[in-house]
C-alpha cells in the first residue's frame, strides 16, 4: 500500500487493526518512545520499551532535521530488534492541526450520521473540510430545549500532518495501522492506571516538548480537551535568552531547576549562596504562570457546564513534568491534590523502568493500550 493509499483509507481514532499487539510509538520532538504490551481485558504485561532521544534535539532544529533523525533512529532500532517486535504501529497527533470539539448534532444513527459528518462538522472547523481527515465519536443521547440530539466527539486533523507521521513511521520500517490523538491516548492510560472503580474527575496535564495537552476526565470520559503551546520547550527559551547560552546547556540547566514555590525554599536556596536556582525559578516562574493561566482557564470551562461540577485532582505526564517542584507549584496555585501520573502502574514486567522516566511513556503507553475490535 503507498503512503497516499494509507493516508485515504485511514481516519483518526480507533481503527480496526491488523495485529493485536501493536506498538505504541510516540514521535515526540526531542525523543522517540515505543512501547507494546501483551494481554488485555485489564491485564497486561510489558514486553517492549525504549526511549529514543533525538541526537540533535535543541530548541532550533528545525521540523525536517527531526523527522530525519526520527527515521534513521526507527530504523535502528528496528534492526536491534532482529524481528523480537511488531512492526504494527499506533502514532498520534496533537498540536494547532488537530481539533477536538464537542458537538451536539440532532439524533440520527451513527450510519446517517458517517454520510452527512462532512457537512454537519463545516461550522465547526476552521479549515477547510477538504484538508482534513474526520472522526468522530458518540458519547451519548441527550435533550436540548425538547429536541433529541446526541452529544459527539468531533476530531478533525489536517492531511498535512497525517501525511508527515506516516511517512516517518514508514520510512523508519513500521507498517502504521492507527493514528489517533494524544488527549485519547491519556484517555486510555487514565483507565488503566485508575480504574473504573475510582474514575473521580481529573485533569491531566501532559507537558511535551512543544505543546502541553490538557484534557478533563469525568466519569471515564473527555470533557475538555486543549493543546496549549506552553510547554518544555518555551522554558528552555527563557533560560536560554536570559542566561545567554546555547540550547543544549539552556536543555542541561533546566534539568537542574527547581521552581522555588515557598519562602522556605527561596531561604534555603540563599542560605547555600546557591544564585543560579534563584535565578533559574526567577525565569521559569513566568512561563509557569502563562501555564498556570491556561489551566485555570480549561478548569473554568468545564465548572461552568454545571453547578454540580468538580475536579478531584491533577496529574502531571510528559517529559516536561519533570521540572523541578513543579507539581507543589501546581498544587499551592490551583489548590487541588497534584501527583505525578505513571502509566506503568498496573502493567506487569516494568520495575526497571525508573520513576522519573515513567511520565515520558504516557501517549505511548496509551497507544499500545488499543485493541482490535476498538469502535469509533
Amino acid at each position: 500500500m503507498t503512503l497516499a493509499d494509507t493516508i485515504k483509507n485511514f481516519r483518526l481514532d480507533k481503527l480496526r487493526f491488523k495485529s493485536k499487539d501493536a506498538v505504541g510509538v510516540d514521535l515526540g520532538s526531542t525523543s522517540i518512545k515505543i512501547v507494546q504490551l501483551k494481554g488485555g481485558g485489564g491485564r497486561w504485561k510489558l514486553h517492549r520499551c525504549a526511549h529514543l532521544p533525538l541526537p540533535n534535539a535543541g530548541p532550533d532544529v528545525g521540523i525536517p532535521e527531526r523527522r530525519a533523525q526520527a527515521v534513521g533512529l526507527l530504523k535502528e532500532y528496528l534492526r536491534k530488534q532482529k524481528g523480537a517486535i511488531s512492526k504494527d504501529a499506533a502514532v498520534s497527533v496533537s498540536g494547532n492541526s488537530v481539533i477536538v470539539r464537542f458537538v451536539k448534532f440532532p439524533k440520527m444513527s451513527r450510519d446517517d450520521l458517517s454520510k452527512m459528518i462532512k457537512i454537519e462538522a463545516e461550522p465547526y472547523i476552521p479549515f477547510s473540510i477538504p484538508e482534513v481527515n474526520l472522526d468522530f465519536h458518540i458519547l451519548g443521547d441527550v435533550v436540548e430545549e425538547g429536541q433529541k440530539k446526541m452529544e459527539t466527539i468531533l476530531v478533525a486533523a489536517k492531511k498535512e500532518i497525517i501525511n508527515a507521521r506516516l511517512d516517518v513511521v514508514q520510512q523508519g520500517g513500521f507498517s502504521p495501522v492507527l493514528i489517533d490523538v494524544d488527549a485519547f491516548a491519556l484517555e486510555n492510560v487514565y483507565d488503566v492506571c485508575v480504574g473504573a472503580a475510582a474514575r473521580e474527575t481529573a485533569l491531566i496535564v501532559h507537558m511535551g516538548a512543544f505543546v502541553t495537552t490538557m484534557v478533563i476526565m469525568e466519569n471515564g470520559v473527555p470533557k475538555v480537551v486543549r493543546d496549549v503551546f506552553i510547554a518544555g520547550n518555551t522554558v528552555t527559551k527563557a533560560l536560554q535568552r536570559n542566561f545567554q547560552c546555547d540550547g543544549k546547556q539552556a536543555e542541561a540547566m533546566k534539568v537542574r531547576a527547581q521552581i522555588l514555590v515557598t519562602p522556605e525554599d527561596r531561604e534555603r536556596a540563599m542560605a547555600d549562596a546557591n544564585k543560579e536556582t534563584l535565578q533559574m525559578s526567577t525565569v521559569i516562574l513566568p512561563v509557569m504562570k502563562d501555564l498556570l493561566a491556561e489551566v485555570q482557564r480549561s478548569l473554568d470551562f468545564f465548572l461552568s457546564q454545571g453547578s454540580d461540577r468538580q475536579v478531584g485532582r491533577v496529574l502531571l505526564s510528559g517529559g516536561a513534568s519533570r521540572l523541578g517542584n513543579l507539581a507543589n507549584y501546581l498544587a499551592q496555585e490551583l489548590r487541588l491534590p497534584v501527583e505525578v501520573l505513571d502509566p506503568f502502574q498496573r502493567i506487569e514486567g516494568a520495575q526497571s523502568i525508573a520513576p522519573d522516566v515513567r511520565p515520558l511513556f504516557s501517549v505511548a503507553v496509551g497507544l499500545a493500550l488499543r485493541r482490535e475490535g476498538d469502535a469509533a
